[in-house]
């Protein structure tokens, strides 16, 4: 028997998570079935498997996944994402207070298996970000191993004969998601995937103050999929001699957000309102600047209002002995006067990358200001009165409130 432990998401320098371990059984290509029973699924988690999947199909390994849905920790497009797989899959739920909650991975062949159990869900979060650990088994079949006590255990599920089995159809997940029992990968993903517990604006001296950690990155070959950015650049213009008229050339384009975070921000007036103030917590742990230094340089596009691109903005990181920390933004919303304190501006920045983000600023007239600022009113928390509002959240919350910034 060989055994190890897979660490995640601490000891950065290891390298090591489950999603990297997965897709090193999955490419061994020793192996004829693979099995899987799960508490929580993501569209990202299980889009960054498909790959594998249809690989292992095409080799004709038998393929079984079962999966929770309770506390609504899967979603609706994880579910689908699952259904394309076109593998053996059902779910598993009862009307009980108790939830299903196994992390299981098996890999098996005629005479061999491998068994992974831990605390990894079937998420971006959980194979690849969060900390987690889970133990590797690897030996021989045969009689009264961990291979014969798993299958003993877990019989009734694993020949499908419980009676809280369903099996994954289109129909049952329109069922459940109909009767709120999955929510939309934007719900699953604010309510699992922020990570946050508090909002960061600093300055609360009464606020316990933990310090942030490096986070995991994907490990190749695992690429989850994100949201995107369609948008339009402009890239050419052309004089037509007989019409005296431009025509322009435009084309589409598509930016990965390699990131899960976005800052929805009022903006402050005053005469240079275009340079926007921000707490130190998040200059330092959002746009990554650092106080005192200003020979630090961010990125910014701006995303206008007919979802054309702007070109690369380079901006410094100012701060300054005041306790002011700034960056500076140009575009056709910051050209103008302040609208007003009543009618703050709203700033929404997409991290794209480190050091690299995309923003666009909304006036109170735009279609989607009223409910974003319900939303952040509604978030943050505030000291004092007419406080500027700041809140990190999810790239699917903005989704959610905006989804034709993000498709």
């Amino acid at each position: 028997m060989d055994t190890k432990i897979i660490g995640q998401g601490y000891n950065l320098k290891a390298d090591t998570s489950l999603a990297k371990e997965l897709i090193e059984q999955f490419n061994s290509e020793r192996y004829d079935s693979f099995t899987c029973l799960v508490a929580f699924a993501s569209y990202g988690g299980i889009s960054a498997l498909t790959p594998y999947i249809k690989k292992e199909k095409s080799r004709g390994v038998k393929v079984k996944v079962i999966l929770g849905i309770d506390q609504k920790g899967t979603s609706k497009e994880a579910l689908e994402e699952v259904l394309s797989w076109g593998v053996e899959s059902k779910i598993y739920h009862s009307s009980s207070v108790n939830i299903f909650h196994p992390k299981i991975y098996l890999f098996e062949n005629t005479d061999i298996f491998t068994l992974i159990v831990g605390s990894n869900n079937l998420t971006t979060m959980g194979l690849v970000k969060n900390i987690e650990c889970s133990l590797l088994i690897k030996d021989t079949k045969g009689e009264h191993t961990v291979h014969s006590d798993f299958y003993v255990y877990w019989k009734s599920i694993l020949d499908g004969v419980d009676v809280n089995l369903k099996t994954i159809t289109q129909e049952l997940i329109d069922r459940l998601y109909d009767d709120n029992l999955i929510p939309a990968e934007s719900y699953r993903a604010e309510k699992y995937d922020n990570g946050r517990d508090y909002n960061l604006n600093i300055n609360d001296s009464n606020r316990i103050i933990f310090n942030d950690v490096k986070i995991q990155r994907n490990p190749e070959g695992f690429v989850p999929k994100r949201r995107q950015i369609n948008a339009k650049r402009i890239t050419q213009t052309k004089i037509d001699s007989d019409q005296s008229q431009s025509a322009i050339t435009v084309i589409e384009e598509s930016l990965l957000i390699n990131s899960e975070e976005v800052l929805i921000a009022e903006i402050g007036g005053g005469p240079r309102w275009k340079q926007v103030n921000f707490p130190v917590g998040i200059f330092e742990n959002f746009f990554g600047a650092e106080r005192g230094n200003n020979s630090y340089n961010i990125e910014l596009i701006n995303i206008a209002h007919d979802g054309s691109l702007g070109e690369v903005e380079v901006r410094q990181a100012v701060s300054v002995r005041s306790h002011n920390y700034r960056f500076e933004l140009h575009c056709a919303e910051t050209d103008g006067t302040y609208p007003g304190n009543n009618k703050r501006p709203i700033g929404l920045f997409v991290k794209i990358d480190n050091g690299q983000f995309l923003y666009q600023v909304l006036h109170h007239k735009h279609s989607a200001y009223d409910k974003i600022k319900k939303y952040l009113y509604a978030e943050s928390s505030v000291r004092r009165q007419n406080e500027l509002r700041r809140l990190i959240v999810h790239v699917e919350a903005l989704h959610a409130l905006y989804p034709e910034l993000l498709t």
